[in-house]
């Protein structure tokens, strides 16, 4: 089995790649492992070079290894979609690593060894396609997108991130405390079919695969990567006192259970939705990234990759 470690060197403010090159190489070797390590140069170079090793090995069984954060893995997925034979894993170096919290059961993901005999487990992805940064793109996702108020949120931590010992939750947590003086929602128009689910302002919308965002809120509790759905979420825009009530409780996962709820926050599962801006464009938040969108339309692609869980 052929293993590629795809490593990016901006990930966690760039700390311990060195160490994690030293590691992989060490444990390649005494467990008799062909590893191959490649360093992304820029955004987006991970996609082209996973696209094209992908390619180049033929159906050969092989093991794409994202060490970085969920954009990382964004990529090495997106470059090996339509490839036989080929998994995607996370050593988690970035500042949310989101995506590896949908499995709580799996071994240590930074443990190279657990990794490299770890099992692969099939999920699904969330295929969106539309006008994002001004010209036509067909992707995929594998955690969530957010919009509104989330993805305002995940621009400014991507900033405050940037800075010395800040980590990924606190620059969270420090830019739901800027956004929130300013409470900036979104209007929208979000389709199923001919069903209208919203028309309107709202605070925040996500359609979630995956449960957690922000380095670690539980936002869509609900949600499961390998269950054949995905999970739109639809927050109206509260009072700020309502919302600085209800965030700890949206923080772990318990917000849905409150009894006010229901007049609140909109959950429904779905596999196909369409999203317009009620402008001309809005953010569109995937798996961390930040690009401007006009109408996307976003489709389940179930059972679509298989992915690695360490061995615990």
């Amino acid at each position: 089995m052929k293993n590629y470690f795809f490593v990016n060197p901006a990930a966690g403010q760039g700390r311990g790649t060195e160490k994690l090159v030293e590691r992989i190489e060490e444990i390649s070797k005494r467990l008799g492992e062909t590893s191959f390590i490649y360093h992304t140069k820029d955004i987006g170079d991970g996609e082209i070079k996973a696209r094209e090793t992908a390619a180049a090995l033929n159906g050969e069984p092989a093991r794409f290894y994202a060490c970085g954060g969920d954009g990382t893995l964004n990529e090495i997925i997106n470059g090996i979609i339509g490839f036989s034979n080929v998994s995607a894993g996370c050593i988690p170096t970035g500042t949310g690593n989101d995506m590896i919290r949908n499995f709580p059961g799996a071994g240590d993901f930074s443990d190279i060894e657990a990794q490299l005999r770890g099992t692969l487990h099939r999920i699904d992805l969330i295929r969106y396609a539309g006008v994002i940064s001004g010209v036509f793109k067909e992707r995929y996702c594998a955690n969530m997108f957010n919009i509104g108020f989330d993805c305002n949120v995940v621009e400014l931590a991507g900033r405050l991130k940037k800075k010395p010992l800040i980590s990924g939750s606190v620059a969270y947590l420090l830019a739901v405390a800027g956004m929130f003086i300013r409470k900036k929602g979104i209007a929208l128009k979000l389709t199923e079919g001919e069903e209208i689910l919203l028309d309107g302002e709202v605070l925040l919308c996500s359609i979630a695969n995956g449960s957690y965002c922000g380095g670690g809120i539980c936002s869509s509790p609900q949600a499961s990567v390998d269950d054949g759905w995905f999970d739109i979420n639809i927050v109206k825009d509260v009072p700020r006192r309502t919302f600085l009530r209800l965030f700890p409780k949206y923080q772990k996962g318990t917000h849905l259970q409150i009894p006010q709820a229901p007049a609140i926050i909109t959950v429904k599962r779905s596999r196909s939705a369409v999203l317009e801006p009620k402008e001309r464009t809005f953010f569109l938040c995937a798996d961390g990234e930040i690009e401007p969108a006009e109408k996307v339309e976003f489709r389940l692609a179930p059972a679509a990759v298989d992915f690695i869980l360490p061995a615990s």
